[in-house]
């Protein structure tokens, strides 16, 4: 009877202990800098160099359209300050008028060329860039989410934005439990490498 006693006593210890464990485990959530992860991701750096290249194509060829119409404005003033000289005799003045009104309505098109111009362009970037940081994302997600799954972490929440308070998202967690740097590890893991610049020969 005592022994059969005793079991009983052990197992409720055993089940108690296993129960307190159980709740006092820590819960397994972490949290990551998604503005670190993308700025730090080495593609990020060269998607913003392809876009910086697109925009500086459009940056000169609305530099040269603007060129243009400057110059178009300074054939237009003199046209017009031809056609009033005194001395014209006045077939020749409606000649200079004429040729004003065709010039003016060319300046006008080239101005309305150049707005829409600017404003289509604008909107192409924009969307080039939107585009690129989704693409990132996309893939920065993918990797978090595959790392949380495997490492059996059962939230992971984003420290790097903030609320609709304007107060942060987070707004306080131990560094430990910070898994920016081991998912970047894993961006980064394919990062092309830097051809160092061969160093000059020695004369001798």
């Amino acid at each position: 009877m005592n022994t059969i006693l005793t079991a009983l006593a052990v197992g409720s210890a055993l089940i108690l202990a296993t129960g307190v464990q159980a709740q006092l485990s820590p819960s397994r959530i972490v949290t990551v800098d998604l503005n670190k992860a993308f700025n730090e991701f080495y593609k990020t750096p060269m998607a913003s160099g392809k876009l910086k290249e697109t925009a500086d194509g459009f940056n000169k060829e609305h530099e040269q359209m603007m060129a243009d119409y400057r110059k178009q404005v300074e054939d237009l003033n003199k046209l017009r300050e031809e056609q009033d000289k005194p001395e014209l005799a006045p077939e020749t003045r409606e000649q200079k008028k004429k040729a004003v009104q065709e010039k003016l309505a060319e300046t006008q098109k080239l101005q309305r060329e150049i707005e829409d111009y600017r404003r289509t362009h604008a909107k192409m970037l924009e969307d080039q860039t939107q585009r690129m940081r989704q693409t990132i994302l996309k893939e920065i997600v993918e990797v978090i989410t595959k790392e949380s799954r495997d490492r059996g972490y059962n939230l992971v929440l984003d420290k790097s934005g903030n609320t609709l308070n304007g107060v942060p998202g987070v707004l306080y967690a131990l560094e430990s439990v910070d898994i920016t740097d081991d998912i970047l590890k894993i961006l980064n893991k394919d990062k092309p490498k830097v051809a160092e610049p061969a160093k000059p020969t020695e004369t001798k």
